[in-house]
This record gives structure tokens, C-alpha cells and sequence, in this order.
């Protein structure tokens, strides 16, 4: 199992770097080609379809590193039995949320399937929308990796 989370952080890692450097290249050159009078009438489209996924292979790495924001100034306060609570409830009431974008944004891409971009005629919304349960996935799995981690005491799941 630790191999496949491995295998599956380092692919998240270099995806979401490719996506945004892709982006960040592609934003650049139709910035460039318009101030050329040659638009790149596609870029924008594509633009955003690299940045839904780079978003959702990012947030998910940042939450299984425990590289999150967080306020804890009150709950280090309590007891490490009530902090530990406290954090399995908040890994439950992330989870009711990820399923919840996990049902609707499988919904979003089924009612998107139709719809594509002004600039590329032949790409679907579709691609863009599917981020959103695809990532969602990833942080289900994530968020349930961090709740065992929790219930078998290991220091190195929490927080």
C-alpha cells in the first residue's frame, strides 16, 4: 500500500507542475501572439482546463503533506485526547463534503457533456468539470488515510 501512495503523490506532484507550467507557457505565448495581432483564440480554454486539474493534483498533495492553513491557537489548548477528537471530526465533516463534490461534480460533468469551449469546437466542458470529482476522489482517499491514521495513533497522519 505505501508504494502505491508513493507512486500516486509523485504522479500528483509532477502533474499539477507540468499542468501550471503548461499554463503559465500557453498564457504567455497568447499574450504575445495577441499583442502581435495573431490571437491564440484556444489559449484561454485550454488555460483553464490545465488549471482545474493542476488545482485539484495540488490541493490534494498539499493536504497529504499537511501542508493545509490551519488555525489551531484554541484547540492546542485542550487536551491531545480532545484535540484528537476534534480532528476526527473534522476529517468527517471534510469527508460529507467531499462526497458531496464527488455526487455533484460527476452530476456537472454529465450535464456538461454537450457544452464545449468557444475556442476549441470539438473539446468538451465536460474535461474541465470532471476535475472536480476526479479530485475529489483523491482527497476522499487522502482524508480516509489520514482518519486510520488517527484511530491507529500515528503521529505522522495527524493533524
Amino acid at each position: 500500500m505505501k508504494k502505491v501512495d508513493q507512486i500516486l503523490l509523485k504522479f500528483e506532484k509532477h502533474a499539477a507542475k507540468i499542468l501550471l507550467m503548461a499554463m503559465i507557457v500557453l498564457v504567455f505565448a497568447s499574450g504575445v501572439a495577441r499583442f502581435l495581432k495573431h490571437p491564440i483564440n484556444w489559449a484561454v480554454d485550454m488555460s483553464s482546463f490545465l488549471f482545474a486539474w493542476a488545482c485539484f493534483f495540488a490541493v490534494d498533495v498539499a493536504w497529504r503533506e499537511n501542508k493545509m492553513m490551519s488555525v489551531d491557537i484554541l484547540v492546542k489548548k485542550f487536551s491531545e485526547r480532545t484535540q484528537k477528537i476534534i480532528r476526527i471530526v473534522n476529517y468527517l465533516i471534510i469527508l460529507a463534503f467531499i462526497v458531496y463534490l464527488i455526487v455533484w461534480g460527476f452530476y456537472l460533468s454529465y450535464k456538461t457533456r454537450y457544452r464545449t469551449f468557444v475556442g476549441i469546437p470539438n473539446f468538451s466542458y465536460t474535461w474541465v468539470t470532471l476535475s472536480v470529482p476526479v479530485g475529489a476522489i483523491l482527497l476522499f482517499r487522502t482524508t480516509v488515510l489520514k482518519l486510520i491514521g488517527e484511530f491507529r495513533g500515528n503521529k505522522k497522519e495527524e493533524r
